[in-house]
């Protein structure tokens, strides 16, 4: 689940940025001309100064973002039919100023960027409730979660537009599709089959021999929450910022 946590992550830098354009800048943040020959560079940039910053949400000069060490996420769910369904909540994850953007294709004027994050390791505990059949077995149960994911991958594709309001264009993302992989995983869900010790053992011991049949049951269920999670959260950041302040013509 934590993999979405690089996500989080790139749209905490790259909104964190924006936000600071609600008054004077904070000497850690570097704007981005809209004209300047090498965006992706310039972006990339920005966000390796400020990221160090991020994991206790100090920017400096009295700016705030919230902190991604550790990382909250609310209540997660997802379904389909009877078969699967599962609920995450109280999630923490640690890990996040490791992050790694390995690839950013940024069109300014377009207000388009497609970015793609490894996250080496995350740590995550949480609580679960979860119903889901795996190679012909049905696990079921709710209690504590606790887990590694290595080598985590995140590609978010982010499309904004502009809005023209009382004279100034602002801006906003419709949309933020997101895909995530995981190349190893580890997970531990206490209390499964009703605490009964053995079915327990055997069904984690299911779940990480399995671990890319569990993931690939959960990941679009959660890639499609978390998508609607970050259209409202860009949205809460970016509505009185404009877009020449977030990306001045020079």
């Amino acid at each position: 689940m934590q993999s979405a946590y690089a996500i989080l992550i790139f749209s905490a830098c790259l909104f964190g940025v924006f936000e600071g354009c609600f008054g004077a800048l904070p000497s850690s943040i570097k704007t981005c001309p809209r004209n300047h020959p090498d965006p992706n560079r310039c972006i990339l940039d920005a966000v390796n100064i400020v990221r160090p910053l991020l994991a206790k949400g100090d920017l400096g000069d009295g700016y705030h973002t919230p902190p991604l060490e550790p990382l909250y996420l609310d209540n997660i769910e997802m379904g389909r039919g009877n078969e699967f369904r599962a609920v995450f909540s109280d999630i923490q994850a640690r890990g996040g100023s490791n992050f790694i953007i390995e690839k950013l294709k940024a069109n300014i004027t377009n207000l388009s960027f497609d970015v793609y994050i490894l996250l080496p390791k995350i740590e995550f505990v949480g609580k679960y409730s979860l119903k889901i059949r795996l190679l012909l077995l049905n696990i079921n149960g709710k209690g504590d979660m606790r887990g590694t994911f290595k080598n985590a991958r995140a590609y978010v594709k982010m499309r904004g537009i502009k809005v023209h309001k009382d004279g100034n264009d602002y801006v906003k993302f419709k949309e933020l599709p997101l895909r995530i992989k995981v190349e190893d995983a580890q997970i531990h869900l206490d209390n499964l089959f009703g605490g009964d010790p053995v079915l327990g053992q055997v069904g984690n011991n299911i779940i990480n021999d399995n671990h890319k049949l569990f993931l690939a049951e959960v990941l679009p269920g959660l890639e499609k929450g978390l998508s609607k999670s970050f259209v409202e959260i860009s949205d809460n950041i970016l509505q009185t910022a404009t877009f020449d302040e977030m990306f001045p013509l020079e």
